[in-house]
């Protein structure tokens, strides 16, 4: 054992021994090294089950324990609920003869929890933030009695937050806690491996006035990531393809046998997806005469049967594979792995890496197998013959496993629909603000860093037009009679939007949601079975249906994120290249060879390649946000009759410039043009929940720092 399990408590050291620990892990060691040398923030990286919780907490505990706080002395901060549950089942137990009382508190726990919290603060709290932004909102003047000797805040899954409105809304929150509360604790974040520490320092460091020193996981070379190609025929216009049923049927019976007798999370991108592998694999193994043991997870699966798929996971007893979407990325303690499976490629490398990170539990490597399946009807993925998810899944594979390399965070540098929920928040006490004061307490939070006053004060005035402030003859502003409803609304302290579903049930018990009212009689596909409607409650948004059998599919809408340049870059280079992959499979490298020679042929990895009738392709090979800022630059081009594109990968244009004339055209903008002068009316969408009480002229800025981007070259 290490120096520093001789300062642990007495219950840590017999948690330590009861879990037959050897000693303390690399990350563990430091952390307690930083922890005890410096007074600096710290963000611990590495992948699930590292011990990164362990190595936070453990430290905090120690201090907790040997110097005793007149209030909350911890916060633990994570991003769902579920999370917040399973970490204070973890703590409950750990203190439990330590006399360090933990609270769980979010929109699940009973108000008589969190009253006796309030008239008794101590201890850890564990707590969402949209559930700490009503407590610094609604209670501001207890603020000093329970947080004011407040010494730690850990925030988990830090990378969630660093992309997000809500992180932003996360670091205001802190930063009105701790002035109200005169507060100083220190930071300590907890992360799945970042490629750019020096930004998630920088969140962590925010204008705390205190340094973030980096704990990264030595073992995060140990990744093995593998690649399995299957050929499923197109559908055949004149008869049922029996060759596509079989191709299907083989793909699935391959996937079960992968799954079989393991405890395994099967990734898939989408909720429809989810649902259809789930059925299709429920039916394989009912042929060998499993009934049990596969589980669908995803956003609209009710808690209920979500925390079922989670049990079964953790239970020893059983082997169980969960089909599951981006809700089981986060780190929810789901007990050991035999297997991760990634049926094509994630949307992002950064999704990759969080999922890799669900194995290598003890210190063993991570590993993953993304199956990429060459199916004709998804023509959506091929580009000139080219099957685009079998390159980008390579492309992705490179620059993970040699590379380290994941998207950098990607959150509103003018998020000026936050701008004014903090601005409600901070008048909500009804006493009111001048300009001055809003100024100097609001606009000077992290997150509006790059807001001038004017824009400040453009905004203001809009939010006096319609009614949600009102000014009065000093210069005061005061929430008005159309704020007040904002303001004071059950949902305000949320700064995410909430899309309103259709509950459906059985028997009472809630399965999930999907998001269209369905008819009586139709069939819905949920949780892994099919459902019949019986009967409609449109008033209340909810169905009732009974089990059965048949086929559905209900689509679900959400939005995918943009490819990076370097996702394009590595993709380009793959198709250029005449290696082999060894963690590419025999027939996937067969597929990629065919793949490289029609590109030869098409000359798609040329940048310039001249069609009929004065067209000119461009291959411009760079990220989702630099192709559509190429595209309207060169759409507004004098000289350009029309263009049509494929995002990101072509881009024709009927002109009569000669491509030296048309590049020249696009730099001449890129030089003198403004970013703005590019967004048209139907970009004014506002996606920000605040969005809708922000004038058009800010929302225009807005769209152009965050959309458009002239970092590009040809």
């Amino acid at each position: 054992m290490t120096d520093h399990f001789s300062e642990l408590p007495w219950f840590l050291k017999e948690y330590v021994h009861r879990n037959g620990w050897n000693g303390f892990r690399e990350i563990q060691s430091r952390t307690f090294d930083l922890f005890k040398g410096t007074d600096d923030h710290i963000l611990i990286s590495a992948g699930t089950s590292s011990g990164k919780t362990e190595a936070a907490m453990f430290p905090v505990i120690s201090s907790l324990y040997n110097n005793h706080c007149d209030g909350i002395g911890a916060m633990y901060i994570g991003p769902l609920k579920a999370l917040i549950d399973d970490q204070f089942s973890r703590m409950d137990l750990l203190l439990r003869d330590s006399y360090i009382p933990v609270t769980g508190w979010h929109g699940d726990i009973s108000k008589s929890v969190k009253d006796r919290l309030m008239r008794n603060p101590e201890g850890i709290l564990q707590i969402t933030p949209e559930s700490l932004q009503i407590i610094v909102s609604e209670s501001p003047e207890i603020l000093r009695q329970v947080f004011g000797s407040l010494r730690f805040v850990v925030i988990d899954e830090v990378h969630a937050f660093m992309d997000s409105e809500r992180g932003q809304q996360l670091q205001c929150c802190l930063q009105r806690l701790e002035l109200i509360a005169g507060c100083d604790p220190r930071r300590i974040g907890l992360s799945a491996t970042i490629s750019d520490p020096e930004r998630a320092m920088a969140w962590m460091t925010a204008d705390t006035g205190r340094r973030t020193s980096l704990v990264s996981d030595p073992m995060v070379g140990r990744r093995s990531i593998s690649i399995q190609y299957n050929d499923i025929p197109g559908p055949d216009e004149e008869t049922d393809s029996i060759d596509r049923k079989r191709g299907i049927t083989r793909y699935y019976r391959r996937l079960y046998e992968d799954i079989r007798g393991k405890d395994c999370i099967v990734f898939v991108n989408s909720r429809s997806e989810a649902e259809i592998t789930g059925r299709s694999l429920k039916k394989v193994a009912e042929t060998y005469g499993q009934k049990d043991g596969i589980h669908v997870h995803h956003g609209s699966i009710s808690a209920e049967f979500r925390r079922a798929a989670e049990e079964d996971l953790k239970d020893p007893s059983k082997k169980t594979t969960v089909i599951a979407t981006v809700t089981l990325e986060l780190g929810i303690d789901i007990g050991g792995l035999d297997s991760i499976i990634q049926i094509e490629p994630p949307l992002t490398c950064s999704s990759m890496v969080q999922r890799l990170g669900r194995s290598g539990r003890r210190g063993n490597s991570q590993n993953m197998t993304i199956i990429c399946n060459g199916d004709g009807s998804k023509w959506w993925t091929y580009v000139e013959g080219i099957d685009m998810s079998l390159v980008k899944a390579v492309a992705m594979t490179k620059l993970v496993s040699e590379d380290n390399w994941t998207e950098p965070p990607a959150s509103s540098e003018l998020p000026y629909g936050l701008l004014y929920h903090q601005t409600m928040e901070y008048l909500k006490s009804g006493i009111g603000a001048k300009f001055p004061s809003l100024a100097s307490d609001v606009l000077s939070m992290h997150p509006f860093r790059n807001i001038t006053r004017d824009e400040y004060k453009m905004l203001l005035r809009h939010m006096v037009a319609e009614e949600q402030l009102i000014r009065m003859s000093d210069g005061t502003l005061l929430i008005g009679p159309k704020g007040e409803k904002v303001a004071f609304g059950r949902d305000f302290c949320s700064v995410f939007k909430v899309r309103k579903e259709v509950e459906v049930t059985c028997e009472g018990k809630s399965i999930g949601s999907i998001q269209e009212m369905p008819e009586v009689g139709d069939l819905i596909q949920l949780a892994g079975r099919i459902w019949e409607v019986v009967e409609t409650k449109e008033s209340q948004m909810s169905v009732s249906v009974v089990e059965t059998d048949g086929s559905a599919n209900n689509p679900w809408k959400s939005g995918t994120p943009g490819t990076a340049p370097e996702v394009m870059a590595m993709m380009r280079s793959v198709l250029d290249s005449d290696d082999r992959y060894d963690f590419l499979d025999d027939a996937g490298n067969d597929m990629l060879d065919s793949y490289r020679r029609a590109a030869k042929e098409n000359g798609t990895t040329e940048t310039f390649v001249y069609l009929d009738n004065d067209i000119v392709r461009i291959h411009p090979w760079i990220g989702t946000r630099q192709f559509d800022t190429l595209r309207r630059i060169i759409s507004s081009l004098e000289g350009v009759s029309s263009v049509r594109y494929v995002q990101p990968y072509y881009i024709d244009v009927e002109c009569d410039m000669t491509p030296e004339a048309l590049l020249d055209g696009i730099d001449h903008f890129v030089a003198r043009g403004s970013r703005e002068s590019l967004v048209v009316g139907r970009d004014l969408v506002r996606t920000g929940k605040y969005d809708r009480f922000v004038p058009d002229a800010l929302i225009t800025k807005a769209f152009a720092r965050d959309n458009l981007d002239f970092g590009f070259e040809l």
